[in-house]
């Protein structure tokens, strides 16, 4: 994935063919520059320049090299380059841009973009349609960078975007990361992730790898968290918190994650490196996370009175995932202990708090899966009794005889006996 994410920051390819002086315009700047580039790394249907240092090209076709042996790479089509503003003045000196400001839109990164990539198997799709935003300037007498935005947004999936006022660097710098890491020091930060389904579909692909299931691989990762709490102060616990809850939502977060970076005095790459407690790099780069969906995650409770028996007889592993069923309908929920006596666990349901805990016995659940309980239905059959979701949770039902169209199946609440034709993706027959 970061393979593929890197090609989608199609600055670093323009980086590599601008190397001619400045011109008349940004156009002609572009073009003279791409007289060095490799034959046919970067295509376009038509273009117009934009002042001195910008240009715009559309129907762009980017193919850039692919060092996989064997593989090949697979070209990027690129609805759009916008280029508003561009250092190709510093090129002509061979120094590393001092601005740049350029907006890449509707970039299409296909299922296989390169060898041992499957975005199929990763993220549940066979495309990805992606925009690209960079807006950076470089103070040379401050040796202060500042980057106003960058920003890349997976149509669909999320959304990343960063900021941030780094002082201490110089043009020279760039090419020597081992100074950079000793002189450059943070002033300030904002990284915000957007989870649109990423996380949804990333995740259970993770976990298949790994050949493990999705909740044992939040479990494990919720666990890890866990074992930096002990000691902490108030802040890395927040932190802590925020991060935990956002990982139990990952099926559907409660809106968007915000890192924020305020460090009180001057602290460089090189110093963090050698500190060994979350209270102290929290402290010195004063980060705090954001999360509407946050929730104390204190460490699971300690076991139950027998608690080898109720794992064993209930699977009360905390982690473990089942639906459950509560008002009249099957919701997902995670495991958090067995209970005290022994023959029924605690599981929180996907999404709520502590009040939203119930406890359950054996024949009181069914599997989980990512895609709902039970098994897929091809086509309706009049009378079959089904599970169908409304807003996220899977209530019984039986499909009735109503000429609809196809794809979709007619259906009659169990409950309340209302009547509805839904899509045949949210219906599932119980096992």
């Amino acid at each position: 994935m970061n393979r593929v994410l890197g090609r989608l920051a199609a600055a670093s390819l323009i980086y590599s063919v601008l190397a001619l002086p400045a011109t008349a315009d940004g156009l002609s700047s572009f073009k003279g520059a791409m007289k060095q580039a490799p034959a046919g790394a970067l295509t376009y249907k038509s273009a117009k320049a934009l002042g001195d240092n910008g240009f715009v090209l559309e129907g762009v076709v980017l193919t850039p090299p692919d060092k996989t042996p064997g593989g090949k790479a697979e070209p990027i089509e690129i609805k759009r380059i916008t280029v508003k503003d561009f250092d190709f003045a510093a090129l002509d000196k061979k120094t590393p841009p001092h601005f740049i400001k350029m907006r890449v839109e509707g970039i299409v990164i296909a299922a296989k973009p390169a060898a041992g990539i499957d975005l199929g198997e990763l993220a549940g799709t066979d495309k990805i349609t992606a925009d690209f935003q960079l807006d950076y300037r470089l103070d040379p007498e401050k040796k202060t960078m500042t980057l106003n935005r960058l920003d890349l947004d997976l149509n669909g999936l999320g959304r990343i975007e960063l900021s941030m006022i780094v002082d201490g660097v110089s043009a020279e710098s760039v090419d020597k990361p081992e100074a950079a890491m000793n002189d450059a020091t943070l002033r300030t930060a904002s990284l915000v992730f957007e989870d649109r389904s990423l996380l949804g579909r990333v995740l259970p692909a993770a976990a298949k790898m790994l050949g493990m299931e999705p909740a044992a691989l939040v479990a494990t990762s919720r666990g890890m968290l866990d074992a930096l709490r002990a000691g902490q102060q108030t802040a890395t616990l927040g932190v802590l918190d925020a991060l935990g809850s956002y990982l139990e939502d990952y099926k559907q977060p409660n809106g968007p994650l915000r890192l924020t970076f305020n460090p009180p005095d001057k602290t460089s790459a090189a110093a963090l490196a050698g500190m060994t407690k979350p209270d102290e790099a929290i402290a010195a780069l004063g980060i705090v996370v954001s999360y509407a969906g946050t929730r104390p995650q204190a460490p699971a409770a300690p076991a139950a009175a027998n608690p080898a028996q109720a794992e064993a007889k209930l699977g009360c592993t905390p982690g473990a995932r089942f639906f459950v069923k509560q008002e009249e309908a099957w919701w997902a929920a995670t495991v958090r202990e067995a209970a005290p006596s022994g023959d029924k666990c605690i599981a929180r349901i996907d999404g709520g708090g502590t009040d939203d805990e119930v406890a359950f016995g054996p024949g009181e659940t069914l599997p989980w899966s990512i895609d709902g309980p039970g098994k897929p239905i091809a086509k309706c059959s009049g009378g079959d009794k089904v599970l169908v979701e409304n807003d996220g949770a899977w209530y019984p039902a039986r499909v009735i005889n109503t000429p609809v169209a196809e794809g979709k199946c007619p259906i009659k609440y169990q409950a309340n006996e209302d009547e509805e034709t839904v899509p045949l993706k949210r219906v599932r027959l119980p096992d």
